[in-house]
Formats: structure tokens, C-alpha cells, sequence
């Protein structure tokens, strides 16, 4: 394994979480404007359709930034928008590294040449496997179910984690052991499916666009997606519409997951994670701390 790698990994995980640092920050001041215009200038009542209310505030806000509609949400959205510079600002700095970090992959020649990923979901994914003890990232995942349990696609007994979590789908609460060995971060989750919305915008066709009325494929991954569909409607004719869209862009997620994995470990072959305490002296290394410690290998004067 090369410095070089393992500095660009090391690299991309700070980058990483100084980006989601500043998306919470953007969507906090963003959820607070939000509330603030549904409770004081919408007809927001129990019962309201949330759809509708959401529209209605998202149209007073856009109105707002135009300087047109009530004073006061003109004021509310410009100290928001003030206020978010910083966070804005922040998060437009650490996604261009990333996505420099991510041209400079061994990965990258084959990553870019899938259409509705760009170098940016690269970057993501890579910098949510380095880990203390996987500091080489995929390298360290010996296979592509590994890869899915860390990115949170491997179900646990039968269910995905995102149905674990919910109170309302799971048969029942997993015990504290049980999510140790099955870990699922929602976060991690959600920067995941960021990256499948794209990929199956620009490799599907919507079925309002198409002749037949039904979605059709633009390309290998928006075919994945389309079989899985039709394969769900014949086995699971009971699903909701919605329940079998997610299990189709799960099932997508994880061939591409797959395919980089493969990609990956052709470049970098898998290497045993670190052993405990031994990352520590990975990160001085890869930091040059430990070189600057090392005493001179010349004989004293």
C-alpha cells in the first residue's frame, strides 16, 4: 500500500466530515426558516395535507429571496440566508477537494465513465470506509457484502436497517448486541442514496416520458433497476408502490457498490485491517509525525 493512498483516503474522510458538519448547519437554519413561515404565514392546521403546506412555504420563501410578499419573510429569509454563508461556504471548499482527491484515484478512469455518478459520490464513498483500522479504505473490506454492511445495504434478518430503525415496520427492537454486529448509520445512509437519486436520473427514463408508460432503462445500473422492479411485481404484488421503488434502488446501490469493490481491489488488493494500536502509529506515519520523531540513523558526532 502507498503513502500516497493512504494520505488521499485519510484526506477525503476530513474533508468528509467537515462537509456534513456544515450540511447540518445549512439544514438546521433552513428547518427553523421553515417553521417559521409555516406557523406565522401559511394556513397551517392539523390535518393539512404536509405536502401542500411544504409547497406553500417553499413558494413564500422563493418569493421572499426575489423581495417580493410580507416584509417580515423577506427579513427572515435574509438573515437565514446571511447566516448561512459561512456553512455555504464551508461545504463548497471541502466538495471541491473531494472532488480533486477523487480524479487522483486509480478507480477513477473506470468510476467516470458511469453516467450519473461524478467524482464527488467517488470521494463520499471512500471516505466513509476509512476507518481507525481501515485507513487504505476498500482495501481493507475482503468483500463486496463487507462493503455493503459498512455503507448500511446488508439486510439483518430479512429487513434493511432503515426498517430496523422504524418502529412502525420492524417485527420488533433489536437488542443492543444485535446493532453492535449490524451497525447502520443513518447519515451514512442518506449520503448513499444521494448518490443513487442521481445515478437513476441519468440512467432511467421516467415513465411519464415514455411511450409505454412505464419506466425504461438509459443505461446498465437504470437496467438493474427496471428487472428488479418488474421481478418485485411479480413476487411481491402486495408491496406498495413505494416499498418496492426503495428495495429496487437498494438493489441498484449495491451492484454498483459491487462493481466498485471489484474496480477497487484490482487496483488495491485487500490488506487485513490494522490491528488495535497499530492504527496509531498508521496515523503518525501518514501524518509525517512519526518521521519527524525518528532519531537520525547517523552515528553521533
Amino acid at each position: 500500500m502507498t503513502t500516497q493512498l493512504s494520505e488521499t483516503t485519510q484526506r477525503l474522510a476530513e474533508m468528509r466530515r467537515d462537509r456534513s458538519f456544515a450540511m447540518k448547519q445549512q439544514q438546521k437554519l433552513d428547518r427553523s426558516l421553515e417553521s417559521y413561515v409555516r406557523i406565522n404565514f401559511t394556513e397551517w392546521q392539523e390535518g393539512a395535507s404536509p405536502e401542500a403546506i411544504r409547497k406553500e412555504v417553499k413558494a413564500l420563501i422563493v418569493s421572499a429571496r426575489k423581495q417580493e410578499g410580507e416584509t417580515a419573510v423577506i427579513a427572515a429569509v435574509s438573515i437565514t440566508d446571511s447566516g448561512r454563508k459561512p456553512a455555504d461556504e464551508m461545504r463548497g471548499d471541502r466538495e471541491k477537494t473531494m472532488e480533486k482527491l477523487a480524479k487522483t484515484l486509480p478507480v477513477y478512469p473506470w468510476w467516470e465513465g458511469i453516467k450519473g455518478v461524478g467524482p464527488l459520490g467517488l470521494a463520499t464513498i471512500v471516505a466513509e470506509t476509512v476507518t481507525d483500522r481501515a485507513p487504505f479504505a476498500i482495501s481493507h473490506y475482503p468483500t463486496h457484502s463487507h462493503l455493503w454492511k459498512r455503507l448500511g445495504f446488508a439486510p439483518y434478518d430479512g429487513l434493511a436497517g432503515s426498517s430496523w430503525r422504524r418502529e412502525k415496520w420492524r417485527p420488533r427492537a433489536l437488542t443492543k448486541e444485535e446493532w453492535i454486529a449490524n451497525p447502520f448509520k443513518p447519515e451514512r445512509y442518506a449520503f448513499m442514496y444521494m448518490i443513487i437519486e442521481s445515478l437513476l436520473k441519468h440512467q432511467t427514463r421516467s415513465k411519464k416520458k415514455t411511450e409505454s408508460g412505464e419506466t425504461e432503462p438509459t443505461g446498465p445500473y437504470g437496467e438493474a433497476y427496471c428487472r428488479r422492479r418488474a421481478h418485485l411485481r411479480l413476487v411481491h404484488p402486495e408491496w406498495s408502490d413505494m416499498h418496492a421503488e426503495k428495495d429496487a434502488r437498494r438493489y441498484t446501490m449495491k451492484k454498483l457498490l459491487r462493481d466498485l469493490w471489484r474496480e477497487w481491489h484490482r487496483h488495491h488488493p485487500y490488506q487485513p485491517p490494522l490491528e488495535i494500536g497499530e492504527e496509531k502509529g498508521h496515523r503518525m506515519l501518514a501524518s509525517g509525525e512519526a518521521t519527524a520523531r525518528m532519531p537520525s540513523s547517523s552515528p553521533p558526532a
